[in-house]
């Protein structure tokens, strides 16, 4: 122990009163009431823990972070704390809580102020909302046959999905805490019981009544309201840096002054089943195999969380007690999860010992447990665990008694720990050493650090590259010639190269253009269709049945009356209407049922084709049937109306666009139409390398900036209000918890030695990469981060190109 540490230890014995070591201890303190949670402390306790055990820290580690009670209250002490939470819908409370005490008191006012006025509006809000659809498929999927709401309440749940998701688009602080105020009442309102594990009620607790739920998430909100003016500011940052406390070897050291935590206790609570209606209502529950998936990334603490894999290395220290749970146990499951929860904790403690300096502290709060008449000494033992890991034993201070549902004797205790400093972590499994994957890409990778070839002549001219980049306007574009550069940083020819993020399809594409096959994927028809049209073969003879069709079908129909009053009553900078010619429109309207009609966005042909369309619908040049406008967002319109034949035009552009040469060394490739967020298709597998460029966090409203076609898409009113809620481009304005399904899909779809490339937007607001890293981290090895300046980059006659500073290449290895 330090010189340092005697001193403290030596001056006096820790005392701090019970309930505070407890999450009831925390009632009434600013937004420790947001979400009751069973397990935890309150923020007394950690101003208890860090006043005598670590005065100075700087910057404090919290593996299972639960509500966010120790990242928060450091937070406002000043004190840096990273943090780890395994359950989704814990986190979502965490961030939540964070956004909050991290504004100024004027921003936490105002806040208030909307909160205070949601819960007055609540009811008619939600009313006015439709109930999600996909929620209550989800429901079905993962529960049924259970029933855990009245029909009443169970609509009201699934309106409020609704209606926080369209809130989230223009307030996401106001919709997390209206996500936040419903979860915590969800199982107060339903038909189940939070007593220590959830079950349902008794009849008589059912005679009693439910609470009205409008009532209680109106009451909530009023709640969140004042402690959003009672919180202070924080004063230091929390950073997230990783779900799951089991891989914190794979981290870049942290160097933490010490750490403060209470991990599951071994008393067979199942976290996860505690919490599946709030995970469900943040759509992290979507079937019957989604609480199996989170339990298997748990630390094995509960009887359901045992599975083949786990608890078969049990330590020599625990081997005593695993021997006579084997005799006495009524479950033989018990011996097994108390072996996986101390093989578990291992990597834990491993994790905190390699995040920490030597000499550090570590403070852990941890109660005993007893299964068929075995005590398991959960503090002793792990006291005697951590020094395999050079955690040595300080001391374990007694801070209540507590009893088992038996009525037997047990204790709460916290660990003290000092590092001692081990050089490696004993269960770290990390290798230091490059892959074969980087040892062939890293020469070239470095090179393009330093010399940006694509921002060289002749890459740097606007019109660098194959002329179908250009088939179809798109806002957001990645340029062709960074495209290029980095397909010869990561790729070889042969290769199959994947972007799940298509867009316009300019990765794939210049994957294909140059002896590799492309394949893309994309949520939309507009970004499927573009990038189809670029990636796929086209047929002549196909095209001019197309075109031929789309003239006859002009000649022989008229608009419906509907659209024709829709498109003087529907728009954004201008009405529809406004940008056409009559007649011109009247081709446009007819033009958009025959693609509807006839619609085939994984065909090549058909694909060039409605491309071509989409890019003649506005601009500023003589090929556009709009009148003045912009070719990238249509702006509101000036100069005369004219008439512009419709097919006449798209024709000219169509024939420009098969007599581009893609060259001899063009292979073909794909866009398939699907959601990253659900099962990618079979059909793609074991690709060499994904490169990709997600949605900026600070990038404009790409659907906005598209809208003309994305109506043309068939897109109304309606579509974008809601069609939105499912896009990533405002999913992360709320979290990034979606980026961990879609690694893990990267990672199920890529080759052995596969390399991931994300290129990501950094802005004052977010740093993209740090923000994704965590996610990463689970499923690959982190082989760079890099970040290039663009404030000196063109706009191209736009004004808010959004708050994007620098360009970042998160580089990851399988």
């Amino acid at each position: 122990m330090s010189d340092f540490q005697q001193d403290l230890f030596a001056d006096g014995e820790f005392v701090v009163e019970p309930a505070h070591t407890t999450h009831s201890g925390g009632k009434g303190e600013y937004l420790h009431d947001w979400y009751a949670y069973l397990e935890g402390y309150s923020s007394e306790f950690v101003r208890s823990v860090q006043r005598k055990y670590m005065p100075s820290a700087n910057h404090i580690l919290e593996p299972f972070a639960g509500v966010g009670t120790t990242p928060i209250t450091l937070a406002t002490l000043g004190v840096t704390c990273s943090y780890c939470e395994v359950n989704p819908a814990m986190r979502a409370v965490i961030t939540a809580k964070i956004d909050v005490s991290r504004l100024g008191e004027m921003e936490r006012r105002g806040l208030a102020s909307e909160i205070r006025t949601m819960s007055r509006v609540f009811a008619e809000s939600i009313n006015d909302s439709a109930p999600d659809a996909k929620l209550a498929i989800a429901y079905e999927s993962a529960f049924a046959p259970s029933i855990f709401f009245t029909p009443e309440v169970y609509e009201l749940v699934l309106r409020s999905r609704s209606f926080a998701d369209s809130v989230v688009l223009d307030n996401p602080l106001l919709a997390r805490a209206i996500e936040v105020a419903v979860m915590s009442v969800l199982v107060k309102c339903s038909l189940l019981k939070r007593a220590g594990d959830v079950r349902y009620k008794t009849k008589k607790e059912l005679e009693k009544g439910l609470p009205d739920y409008i009532d209680s998430v109106r009451i909530q909100l009023l709640l969140m309201a004042s402690d959003c003016e009672l919180c202070p500011s924080s004063n230091a940052t929390a950073v997230y840096v990783g779900p799951n406390a089991k891989e914190l070897t794979n981290n870049p050291r942290l160097a933490a002054d010490g750490v403060i935590t209470s991990p599951p206790y071994l008393n067979g609570t199942n976290y996860f089943r505690n919490t599946k209606l709030e995970l469900w209502f943040m759509r992290d529950i979507v079937d019957k195999s989604s609480l199996r998936g989170f339990r298997d990334q748990v630390v094995t603490s509960g009887i359901n969380d045992v599975t083949k894999a786990k608890g078969r290395q049990v330590h020599e220290i625990v081997k005593p007690y695993y021997d006579e749970l084997v005799e006495n146990a009524y479950d033989m499951r018990i011996p097994r999860m108390v072996a996986g929860y101390f093989e578990e904790m291992s990597l834990v403690l491993a994790g905190l010992a390699y995040n920490t300096k030597r000499g550090s502290t570590l403070c852990v709060d941890i109660g005993d447990s007893i299964y068929g008449g075995v005590h398991v000494p959960t503090h002793s033992l792990l006291g005697d665990l951590g020094a395999d890991h050079g955690l040595g034993l300080v001391e374990i201070v007694k801070l209540r008694d507590r009893k088992s549902k038996d009525g037997t004797p047990l204790s709460q205790s916290l660990l003290v720990y000092e590092n001692k400093g081990l050089s490696m972590p004993k269960a770290s499994v990390r290798k230091t050493n490059m892959t074969k994957a980087s040892k062939n890409f890293g020469p070239q990778w470095e090179d393009f650090k330093i010399s940006f070839p694509h921002a060289e002549f002749p890459y740097s001219k606007r019109n660098w590259g194959n002329g179908l980049h250009s088939v179809c306007s798109y806002q957001g574009k990645l340029k062709p010639a960074l495209a290029f550069h980095l397909m010869e940083a990561f790729t070889s020819k042969g290769d199959v190269v994947l972007d799940p993020f298509s867009g316009s399809g300019t990765l794939p594409f210049e994957a294909s253009l140059n002896s590799r096959k492309g394949i893309g994927l994309d949520i939309g028809l507009l970004a499927t269709s573009i990038s189809n049209a670029k990636l796929m073969r086209h047929d002549s003879d196909s095209v001019i049945r197309i075109i031929d069709g789309l003239s006859e079908y002009i000649k022989k129909k008229k608009p419906t009356k509907r659209a024709e009053v829709e498109v003087r009553e529907f728009g954004f900078n201008k009405k529809i209407a406004d940008y056409f010619h009559e007649d011109t429109l009247r081709e446009i309207l007819l033009a958009r049922t025959y693609f509807a009609k006839n619609l085939a966005p994984e065909d090549g042909s058909w694909s060039l084709v409605f491309a071509c369309m989409l890019h003649i619908l506005h601009g500023n040049r003589p090929y556009a049937l709009s009148r003045n406008s912009h070719p990238i967002t249509p702006y509101a319109p000036t100069g005369d109306f004219v008439y512009k034949n419709l097919v006449e035009r798209l024709s000219n552009k169509v024939g420009k666009s098969l007599a581009t040469d893609r060259s001899d060394a063009f292979s073909p490739g794909h866009c398939y139409q699907a959601d990253i967020l659900d099962c990618w298709p079979d059909q793609i597998s074991n690709v060499n390398s994904i490169i990709t460029s997600p949605p900026f966090f600070d990038s404009t409203k790409f659907y906005m900036t598209n809208w003309m076609r994305y109506w043309f898409c068939g897109w109304g009113k309606t579509d974008f209000e809601e069609q939105p809620k499912s896009f990533v481009e405002v999913i992360q304005k709320k979290s990034f918890d979606a980026y961990d399904k879609i690694f893990q899909q990267c990672n199920d779809r890529l080759a052995k030695n596969g390399v991931v490339v994300f290129h990501l937007g950094h802005s004052d607001k977010c740093d993209m990469s740090e923000a994704l890293s965590p996610y990463a981290k689970k499923y690959f090895r982190v082989y760079d981060s890099f970040t290039e300046s663009v404030e000196h980059c063109e706009k191209h006659g736009i004004s808010d190109k959004g708050g994007v500073k620098g360009h970042q290449y998160l580089v990851l290895e399988k």
